[in-house]
């Protein structure tokens, strides 16, 4: 493997990466549950009394979608989902091991030192801290947060 330059990830980007990995296992929950939020919201009773045209939609199957689409949370989870998949995705054998034991795992077992120590990793401590850096600047770019 060739050498990793290192990039510094301002410490409030790190950290908000390092947060959105450790939730990525329960992200699907996640949108579920803001789904089902979105679609038991009560609705509002037209109070339009004297023929005039309501500017809301009355068939609450396409209130619904709508809403799906405008919610702001619910494309912040998923959006945040497509970013951690596509990086996972795309990166080493690895590095996907040093992100499932460190993130993934809901008590990791291993630090970062340990994978290397443990040959977890098939690569150094000063590497697979490399690797790590590497993937969060690549899952803040992909979320719009990295600044180099």
């Amino acid at each position: 493997m060739g050498r990793v330059s290192i990039i510094k990830l301002r410490p409030d980007i790190r950290s908000r990466c390092e947060s959105i990995l450790r939730d990525y296992p329960s992200v699907d929950g996640y949108i579920l549950d803001r789904k089902r939020e979105l679609a038991c919201q009560p609705h509002e009773d037209d109070e339009n009394v004297g023929g005039g045209r309501n500017s809301k939609i009355s068939r609450p199957q396409e209130t619904y979608v709508i809403t799906l689409e405008q919610d702001m949370r619910l494309r912040m989870l998923e959006n945040q989902k497509k970013a951690v998949t596509d990086c996972y995705l795309e990166t080493d054998e690895d590095t996907r091991t040093i992100i499932r034991e460190l993130y993934f795992k809901k008590h990791p077992t291993y630090t970062i030192s340990g994978l290397s120590i443990n040959q977890k990793v098939n690569v150094s401590i000063a590497t697979a801290k490399r690797l790590r850096t590497r993937f969060l600047i690549e899952l803040s770019e992909k979320l719009g947060m990295f600044e180099p």
